[in-house]
């Protein structure tokens, strides 16, 4: 039998772009098959562990009445107050992650009992019927919006997948499902793209099956309580991905944050069998050096169809400053990458590809 997770109390604050059996209120009804050691704290600092808390109210001969649920996304929170998490939920974070204009995120996943993932190919995971994943978006601990992906048929592709958007209210306690998007939620800058636009980032692209931030290169790390590791020693990947395989091919600290960022910020549209414009930015499984990968291939001393003074190649080995891929990123407004989902430019990321570009030997 496949090791469980369960998660107890927990608070947290999600399209872009983180149970042991219990009859109990909160179990959330599925037991997702995840490793044991992926349960986080519960509100009050007590460990879930192999059922929660322990405390129980007195005996009065009655059944209590079950406490009114979060008003929200589907399956996320167990109490009115929108804090304490369903037990079938799982934490994960990617390696690399997504820039959304300096919020941070919460991610969560659930598998229906017993389920495996289908990891026949590495780099395209298909996940069973009934999956839920959730992201929510924060500024300063302030819960702004919750991304809600359910899997509901046999398939992979957008299409098999169902995708809600939730805005939260500024007392945190409710959060309201929107499908035209919003504006500068609760007084900050942070804009809900409509649910449309969820196509755009997620149907195909590198991961064929819509998830972005959970797979075989972005879990494959010991900072997240759910591993490439723990997923293959709980048997939930068929078959196992080798963790020597899934990684940037260079142990070179600046080609792997510079890689890493094309790959969480780009290759879901540049990636995949056909990637857009012929730049491929998504890293696969497998590559045995950093000159095989689509990035070098596709972009290191390559034209560029969109081009500035000064700048005319996608990758100018030795010159950021002379690489559309720089320029593009270090610009907002109509020829900016990422084009969607953020209006301030990731000094962070950015930094990363100037660097590595600059360490590229010229005439190399």
């Amino acid at each position: 039998m496949k090791a469980a997770i369960l998660l107890a109390s927990a608070s947290i604050a999600g399209c872009g772009d983180d149970a042991a059996p219990d009859s109990g209120p909160d179990a959330g009804g599925v037991d997702a098959a995840l490793p044991a050691d992926a349960s986080v704290p519960d509100a009050d600092g007590e460990d879930a562990g192999d059922g929660g808390s322990t405390d129980a109210a007195p005996d009065q001969g009655v059944d209590a009445a079950p406490e009114r649920p979060c008003d929200g996304p589907p399956g996320l929170y167990v109490d009115a107050a929108c804090q304490r998490l369903a037990r079938d939920l799982a934490a994960y974070d990617p390696q690399f992650w997504l820039w959304s204009d300096g919020t941070d995120k919460e991610r969560y996943i659930a598998l229906p009992e017993g389920a495996t993932i289908d990891a026949s190919r590495p780099d395209g995971w298909v996940f069973p019927v009934g999956t839920r994943v959730y992201k929510t978006f924060l500024l300063e601990g302030v819960r702004l919006e919750t991304r809600y992906f359910e899997k509901v048929r046999e398939d992979e592709g957008i299409g098999a997948w169902e995708m809600r958007t939730y805005a939260w209210n500024e007392a945190q306690d409710r959060a309201v499902e929107v499908t035209e998007g919003a504006t500068d939620v609760l007084g900050t800058g942070h804009d809900i793209p409509a649910v449309a636009l969820c196509a755009h980032c997620h149907a195909g692209g590198g991961q064929p099956d819509v998830l972005l931030g959970f797979s075989a290169l972005q879990l494959n790390h010991s900072g997240s309580a759910l591993s490439l590791d723990g997923l293959n020693a709980a048997g939930v990947l068929a078959p196992p991905v080798s963790p020597a395989q899934a990684d940037i091919p260079s142990t070179d600290p600046t080609v792997r944050a510079a890689l890493g960022y094309l790959h969480a910020n780009c290759g879901h549209c540049h990636g995949g069998f056909v990637p857009r414009a012929g730049l491929e930015l998504f890293v696969r499984s497998g590559l045995p050096s950093l000159e095989e990968t689509g990035v070098y291939r596709s972009a290191v001393g390559r034209p560029s169809a969109w081009t500035a003074p000064g700048a005319t190649l996608r990758v100018a080995p030795g010159d950021p400053d002379g690489s559309t891929l720089t320029r593009r990123m270090g610009m907002r407004g109509s020829a900016q990458m990422p084009p969607l989902a953020t209006e301030r430019i990731d000094p962070t990321g950015l930094e990363a590809v100037r660097a590595w570009i600059a360490a590229l030997p010229v005439g190399g």
